[in-house]
């Protein structure tokens, strides 16, 4: 249940916070363009929970109570969502914008 809480709060990265005194969303602009370039996606990330969740033999644990049964099928199924999300992720990205990043002296960068 401790994996599901976690999962359901978001796992936050240490970047969230970045802010250049300009842009708002920097860390979301920077997201996007890592995702595009392929640094740090979703696919990454699916690959990573699925991974735990077999090391883990979350999808084997027996005797749960229906709150932890409950807690199971959400983060066993999580990888299969996140990569849904991601296809549909791309489809959006074919209709990207541009935005000034100030650390590269406001170069346009392609999100």
């Amino acid at each position: 249940m401790a994996f599901a809480d976690m999962m359901r709060k978001k796992i936050s990265m240490p970047a969230h916070l970045m802010y250049d005194g300009c842009d708002d969303d920097l860390f979301e602009h920077f997201s996007a363009v890592a995702q595009r370039l392929g640094v740090y996606t979703a696919k990454d990330y699916a690959d990573i929970l699925e991974f735990l969740v077999t090391r883990w033999k979350v999808e084997e644990l027996t005797g749960l109570s229906a709150e932890g049964r409950k807690a199971q099928d959400y983060v066993c199924g999580l990888p299969l969502r996140i990569r849904r999300l991601e296809e549909r992720a791309q489809g959006r990205a074919k209709q990207t914008t541009t935005i000034p990043f100030s650390w590269i002296f406001n170069q346009q960068v392609r999100l």
